[in-house]
C-alpha cells in the first residue's frame, strides 16, 4: 500500500512541476507576443480639440507633427528631440535633450491614432498666481 502511494505521490510531483513549467512557457509567450511596441513614425495631423471638457466644433489648423526615426519631431515648426516613457512624451530642443520643454501624456490608440494631453498654464494678474486649462488633442496617421 505504501509503494501505491508513493508511486502517486511522484507522479503528482512531476505532473505539477511539467505543468508549472508550461504555464510559465506559454506566459512569456502571450506576454511577448502582446507587448509589440506601437512605433510613432510618419505625419500625424490634428482631428479633434478638447479644451477644459469642451469639444471644440472648429479645430483651429494645426501644423502636421512629423517624428522621425533617430527621435527626432517637427513639431509646430521648431524640431525637438522626443522621447517616449510609458505614458509619456517628453521634447527637448536638439541643443539640450536633457532639458525637457514640453511634456505630454499620450495615449496610443491603434497604430494610427494617439491623443495627446497636456495642462496649458495661464497667468492670472488678479490672484498673482496661474490656472491649468486641460487640453487635449486627437491625432491621426497620414498615409
Amino acid at each position: 500500500y505504501k509503494r501505491f502511494y508513493f508511486s502517486w505521490l511522484i507522479f503528482f510531483y512531476k505532473f505539477n512541476y511539467l505543468m508549472r513549467k508550461i504555464i510559465c512557457f506559454f506566459t512569456l509567450i502571450i506576454t511577448f507576443s502582446c507587448s509589440k511596441p506601437i512605433e510613432l513614425k510618419g505625419d500625424w495631423k490634428v482631428n479633434a480639440l478638447v479644451i477644459d471638457n469642451i469639444k471644440r466644433e472648429n479645430v483651429p489648423k494645426f501644423p502636421i507633427i512629423s517624428f522621425r526615426s533617430d527621435n527626432l519631431v517637427f513639431y509646430f515648426g521648431t524640431l525637438w528631440v522626443y522621447e517616449l516613457e510609458g505614458d509619456s512624451l517628453f521634447l527637448a530642443y536638439q541643443e539640450e535633450p536633457e532639458k525637457i520643454a514640453q511634456a505630454f501624456k499620450i495615449d496610443f490608440i491603434d497604430n494610427n491614432h494617439i491623443n495627446l494631453n497636456y495642462s496649458r498654464r495661464i497667468a492670472i494678474d488678479s490672484i498673482l498666481g496661474f490656472i491649468y486649462i486641460p487640453y487635449q488633442s486627437q491625432w491621426s496617421k497620414i498615409n
